[in-house]
């Protein structure tokens, strides 16, 4: 590997997503970011979006679960559905992964429904708008968190 490209990555790259970090806190961290983008979405959603209820949550333990479900979800069912979209992926230019990842927010509250954890989204598009900004939380808070944020040599 060329020496620029490895001091590229090794400042840019999250303290938690190295080789020596045990697996547990790396998905640990992801899902604590995915929790914070859960809690954005339910509150875009709701309060910006849609002026009624439709993404709902009862308390924080289901935001949790939810959450946990939901990375679970995104690790199994997301690379599954992209194989099979394939030629809409290349029809659309990517932008089939919005839609894709809206499925699996349905998913994670069919999955929920079936444990009884209280979350709810009514419809598509809420899950649809719910799961960019889930995107947009999560890469935002691990943009901030890296070594070098902004990519910028040292």
């Amino acid at each position: 590997m060329p020496r620029a490209h490895y001091a590229f990555l090794w400042y840019t790259e999250p303290p938690w997503d190295r080789a020596d970090v045990p697996w547990v806190a790396r998905v640990a961290v992801r899902w604590l970011i995915t929790v914070a983008g859960f809690v954005a979405a339910e509150l875009f959603v709701n309060d910006v979006w849609y002026s009624r209820d439709r993404w709902l949550t009862d308390g924080m333990e289901p935001v949790l679960l939810a959450a946990l479900i939901y990375v679970a979800m995104r690790a199994v069912a997301r690379p599954v559905l992209i194989f099979l979209t394939c030629p809409l992926q290349l029809l659309t230019l990517g932008l089939f992964l919005l839609v894709i990842n809206a499925l699996i927010v349905l998913l994670t509250e069919e999955v929920c429904d079936w444990f009884g954890i209280a979350f709810a989204v009514q419809g598509f598009w809420p899950a649809f708008i719910g799961a960019l900004v889930i995107s947009l939380v999560s890469f935002t808070i691990s943009r901030v968190l890296r070594r070098n944020p902004f990519g910028m040599p040292t």
